[in-house]
């Protein structure tokens, strides 16, 4: 099991944006002294909460301050840009990581984004099926012309700069309904899952298991669950000092209630207009007493890792370590117990093998 860190990006009160985004590299920098396997960042447009237009700028610059630790934008939203762009772009942060970048593709959810972008969201799910089928075509170094119903593309020159990864960074998709999981199983690629219970995960990896065998892929483990954590020195300290954070991180669920109640999310995103509602009705307790989030002295939170890594056939557990405003020094401490006193006590469970898995996982890649 690998270890990824969803590194959030909340403004604090009484600081800058410039101190937000430093701060957010010095929390790359200590992921990657713990051991830390991966940092995903999102994309968010025209969010306040969420300033990051483009994760790929995050990676650029988290690459010159690392020598270790992966990287995934979670996600590059497909429907919003020219594939040619993201793929040439992919490739220069490829160059840039010295091959430690994967790629992670999802086709967007929040609807005032596709509203600011003028893209029909309805029409999300074709977006991104044409754009990653260019993407690859553009990775393998083909010349081709394309004219599809949404992008136009001729290329008749070698990608530049060439990839690094071959034949190219692995690839990572955000999936929990049926379709984006039917997709990811057929063609292999791993997929994480936001806030999933732990049953709904359990079917979802038998429904992916199934369809992955069915097209000849070997039964192997694809998928990670994310998992808000906070580690103190005991139970009662975690829950008291992550509570008020946790349940302003926890609001983003009523915003896409409040979409679904409005009929902002079409039908194609019918499984957030059901999940968005549940999830935004459970109670704190609710969400610690069904490891949704993990708070506690080191040795709890050890032993909740345990239990998920026991129910689900995991291929990694990302991790929320800021959770809303949380402050900066709560945030470090909380990932300095982590990686001293919660990761040897899971070490049975980590994929330590890590370069010879990687490069197995690369060839099992689409090609």
């Amino acid at each position: 099991m690998r270890l990824a860190i969803w590194s959030t990006t909340t403004p604090r009160e009484n600081s800058t944006h410039p101190e937000m985004f430093q701060r957010q590299l010095e929390e790359v920098e200590l992921a990657d002294r713990v051991g830390i396997d991966q940092i995903w960042f999102f994309e968010h447009h025209l969010q306040p909460t969420a300033p990051v237009p483009s994760p790929n700028l995050l990676i650029a610059a988290a690459a010159r301050r690392t020598r270790r630790i992966r990287f995934s934008s979670m996600v590059n939203i497909l429907p919003f840009r020219h594939p040619l762009l993201v793929a040439e772009e992919a490739a220069m942060l490829d160059n840039l990581t010295g091959g430690r970048l994967d790629m992670g593709l999802g086709r967007g959810l929040r609807p005032p984004e596709f509203e600011a972008f003028g893209v029909d969201q309805q029409q999300s799910r074709e977006m991104f099926l044409e754009s990653f089928d260019i993407i690859r075509r553009v990775w393998a170094d083909e010349n081709f012309q394309h004219q599809g119903k949404y992008w136009t593309v001729r290329k008749d020159a070698p990608l530049s700069p060439p990839l690094v990864q071959r034949p190219h960074p692995p690839f990572l998709v955000s999936a929990q309904s049926e379709e984006t999981l039917r997709w990811a199983a057929q063609h292999d690629i791993p997929f994480a899952q936001i806030d999933s219970m732990i049953d709904q995960a359990k079917r979802d990896q038998a429904f992916y298991r199934g369809v992955q065998m069915a097209h000849g892929h070997p039964p192997e483990s694809r998928l990670y669950v994310m998992r808000e954590i906070y580690v103190a020195d005991s139970d009662d300290r975690a829950r008291a000092e992550a509570q008020p954070y946790l349940l302003q991180y926890w609001e983003l669920w009523n915003r896409y209630t409040q979409f679904t109640h409005g009929g902002k999310l079409p039908d194609s995103y019918d499984f957030w207009r059901r999940q968005a509602p549940m999830l935004h009705a459970m109670s704190f307790d609710d969400i610690v007493a069904s490891d949704m989030v993990i708070l506690g002295s080191a040795d709890t939170v050890a032993k909740a890792i345990l239990r998920l890594a026991s129910q689900l056939d995991l291929m990694g557990l990302a991790m929320i370590f800021k959770l809303g405003a949380m402050p900066y020094d709560l945030v470090e401490r909380s990932m300095r117990a982590f990686g001293e006193e919660v990761m040897p006590r899971i070490r049975g469970v980590l994929d330590r093998s890590a370069t010879v898995s990687r490069a197995a996982a690369r060839s099992r890649c689409v090609a």
